[in-house]
């Protein structure tokens, strides 16, 4: 079993305080731009500075997330950032963006970099990949289980990094466009309003299948009570997810984290008491704890249907309420103190809440006023624990944690007195006043010990040290005093020294020219939309939705031979390693065939079908938003890239390379693990005839379900397609390929998008809707 890193979140100085004092190996911080939580604090230029330094003088690494989508206009200002980075000497950064993989590895070859979760990164083939751009580890998806890590472990040679507690998106991580579709705020631009936490109704052609409820809302992951078989696996570096939560949040999970991680590594008896676990719920928790993906595929008992905040701990239940006065008598089930809040969650409505003014005991009956009915019966919850909140903000108000250091002291008559400080693998030698013989009090062994050992609020403290000292010498107080001074400032700036070993170069911007001759795509997933599209002249080249069907395929392709058009296969979302292994030979058998290539979803995909001798399309929900991604992928050999559809305008303008635009289409907004369908009477693998999902938002507007039941991932449509209007289209043909993307449409539909597009009219396509500008 290897010791692993506990990686800590941090949005504040104080957090970082709170991480570092409870435990924490390492922390991961974000700026003030560039990173996924933008409404955290975040820190200034000089903040990362101050907390870089803070946390190296305490053994602690510092990761900086630079995890967001990155857009052309922002190259320049990104490259500055970078530069600053390096220069600081944080311990590596965290990437979503391929683009900047791209830059680090023109530029600045000195900074480590992670791949992070937003990459989606969930099969060997997607890990090798990362593993050949220069990443040294890999930040895998929330949504694989144990053995399909430990199989990455074994056979990928790099560290990889997992999440342990918290928040879990219902979405994988960097396939998620809803935020961005409703109100123009982007998670992958780290502004996610975050859908899954809203009430939505489920629905089977049109009839409601369940009341409203948090149907999207998953509980925090807490793995505590199986970290040894975390450890046993061989996962590098555990991570806590929280950068927006408060201190106190830092302190209990880190703390309760650092202390069963090393009960494990001492091969005790491995029991994880009830009193910590509420320590984590009495400061967060959604309805309880799940154990995530690392057993499970999705289930119901991960969901929290009745509440997706903070909902505490279990205090007690409401016996009576008058309605004339609003007073409710509540039975106590644990006790209460001054500064406690306490919290009702009523059915179907909003929460209502009161705080606590003096002790209350376990047992009794207390009586508490609300602005609102209580329904008697109704589950009273300790959403604020005062005590607990206090005690955990102790742990981190007098910082304690510092460095060890190895101390030697060498003092001959005549010659200058030299200590030698050693730390973490560094080792100063400071030299002071030449040490004297004493006309009288000399100073003693014991009295130079005293001095030369005073650290109070420095980083360090002394864990060993040797002396030599003879009896009749002296040096002034003041004098060790100075060396001791000195000698601390050297090691501190040892410890903190960090060179850039290569020259810095003027960034680029990368302007390849080529020929391109943009064309028109369709992409399909039915036999009567690809005959409806085979008709249009304009249609040059047929996408085609492969859905595991070799048959259905091959019938796709001989009509699109029949007819001139190129014919590509449309590879799915989701490959676990269990799909690759089942279907990479088949994928592969299609190269020997007449199509033209392969549009690929995910890097493994490309990994799988890259060097067949086939054109390799990257698909929009790669997210490519910048010139330095198309050049990676270019270099790559990939023949053409899809941008995201988030980006709109002029973030089109500048781009390079053969390029595609998706200009019609209605698109995946959510890519769960998590089905809806999953575990009841609706599920729908192996069914033949095939009903329509929806799930219905607050607002009545539907938003269509679509399922692949053999990787066992579910996808949330957009609730209307994306449209680009024919006067954005003619500008964006100039230098773009264009795609259509047909989904669910009818053949009347497919046929009536069709002619708004290339018939000699100025109709205008199906009502839709442009992704808002993402800020």
């Amino acid at each position: 079993m290897k010791k692993a890193e506990l990686l800590a979140p941090v949005g504040k100085m104080e957090n970082a305080i709170a991480a570092i004092e409870n435990g924490a190996d390492a922390l991961f911080v974000g700026g003030k731009g560039f990173n996924a939580r933008q409404a955290a604090d975040n820190f200034t230029t000089d903040e990362l500075q101050d907390i870089v330094n803070y946390a190296k003088l305490r053994g602690v690494r510092v990761y900086v997330t630079v995890n967001i989508l990155v857009k052309q206009k922002e190259m320049k200002e990104l490259f500055d950032y970078l530069t600053y980075l390096e220069e600081v000497g944080v311990h590596a950064i965290i990437i979503q963006d391929l683009g900047i993989a791209h830059m680090v590895k023109r530029y600045f070859p000195q900074l480590r970099m992670h791949a992070s979760t937003q990459m989606s990164a969930h099969s060997i083939e997607d890990v090798l990949f990362l593993k050949s751009l220069g990443f040294k580890r890999v930040v895998l998806a929330r949504e694989l289980q144990l053995q399909e890590i430990q199989e990455i472990i074994k056979t990928c040679d790099i560290e990889v990094e997992t999440f342990v507690h918290g928040a879990l998106c219902y979405s994988y991580s960097g396939q998620c466009l809803m935020s961005s579709l409703i109100g123009g705020r982007s998670g992958n631009r780290g502004r996610c309003a975050q859908p899954c936490r809203m009430k939505y109704t489920l629905k089977e052609d049109g009839n409601a299948l369940t009341k409203e409820s948090y149907l999207l809302s998953l509980k925090d992951i807490c793995s505590v009570e199986f970290l040894p078989q975390l450890l046993e696996a061989g996962i590098h570096s555990f991570k806590i997810e929280g950068r927006m939560k408060s201190p106190e949040y830092v302190a209990s999970v880190v703390g309760t984290y650092r202390k069963y991680m090393d009960l494990a590594l001492r091969n005790e008896v491995y029991e994880v008491t009830e009193a910590d676990m509420e320590i984590m719920k009495g400061v967060f928790n959604r309805g309880g704890f799940s154990k995530g993906y690392y057993y499970n595929r999705g289930n119901a008992k991960m969901l929290t249907p009745n509440s997706p905040r903070h909902i505490g701990l279990k205090a007690g239940k409401v016996t009576y309420f008058a309605p004339k006065t609003g007073m409710a008598t509540i039975s106590l089930e644990r006790d209460l103190h001054p500064g406690d809040g306490l919290e009702i969650i009523r059915k179907g409505k909003e929460s209502v809440g009161t705080g606590i003014t003096k002790d209350c005991s376990a047992g009794s009956q207390i009586k508490c006023h609300f602005d609102y009915y209580v329904e008697p019966g109704s589950e009273v919850y300790l959403t604020k624990n005062h005590q607990l909140l206090k005690q955990l903000k102790a742990t981190y108000q007098r910082p304690q944690k510092k460095l060890p250091i190895h101390l030697s002291i060498i003092g001959h008559i005549g010659e200058p007195l030299e200590v030698n400080l050693n730390c973490e693998n560094h080792r100063v030698v400071y030299k002071g006043d030449v040490l004297q013989i004493a006309e009288n009090n000399p100073v003693t062994k014991e009295q130079a010990l005293k001095q030369l050992t005073k650290l109070g609020s420095t980083s360090f403290f002394v864990e060993e040290v040797s002396i030599q000292w003879p009896e009749d010498a002296y040096i002034g107080i003041s004098q060790l005093n100075h060396i001791r001074r000195e000698g601390i400032n050297q090691l501190e700036a040892a410890l903190l020294s960090h060179e850039v070993n290569h020259p810095y170069k003027a960034y680029e911007e990368i302007s390849r020219k080529a020929a391109i001759v943009p064309i028109a795509i369709c992409h399909v997933t039915s036999l009567e939309q690809l005959e409806a599209c085979l008709q249009v002249e304009e249609v040059t080249a047929i996408y085609w939705e492969w859905h595991y069907d070799d048959v259905t395929s091959r019938i796709a392709l001989e009509r699109c031979k029949a007819y001139g058009k190129a014919f590509y296969l449309n590879l799915p979302a989701i490959m676990k390693d269990t799909s690759h292994k089942a279907y990479n030979q088949v994928i592969k058998a299609w190269a020997e065939s007449d199509i033209e290539g392969y549009v690929v979803r995910n890097m493994g995909e490309y990994e799988v079908v890259n060097g067949l001798g086939k054109a390799v399309i990257i698909d929009y929900n790669m997210n490519v938003a910048n010139n330095e991604t198309i050049a990676l992928w270019q270099e790559r050999g990939a023949t053409r890239v899809t941008v995201s559809v988030e980006l709109v305008g002029e973030e089109l303008d500048g781009l390079i390379g053969d390029k595609e635009k998706i200009v019609y289409g209605t698109l995946p907004m959510m890519t769960s693990a998590q089905c809806v369908l999953r575990g009841t009477p609706q599920c729908q693998k192996g069914v033949k005839e095939k009903h329509l999902f929806e799930i219905e938002d607050r607002k009545q507007t539907s938003w269509r379900i679509q399922t692949d039941c053999k990787a066992c991932y579910m996808q949330i449509l957009s609730y209307e397609p994306l449209v680009i209007k024919n006067s954005e289209v003619q500008r964006l043909k100039q230098s773009f390929s264009i795609r259509l993307q047909f989904t669910n449409e009818t053949v009347e539909e497919t046929k009536a998008v069709l002619a708004a597009y290339f018939g000699t009219g100025t109709k205008e396509p199906l009502k839709g809707t442009g992704f808002k500008t993402v800020l």
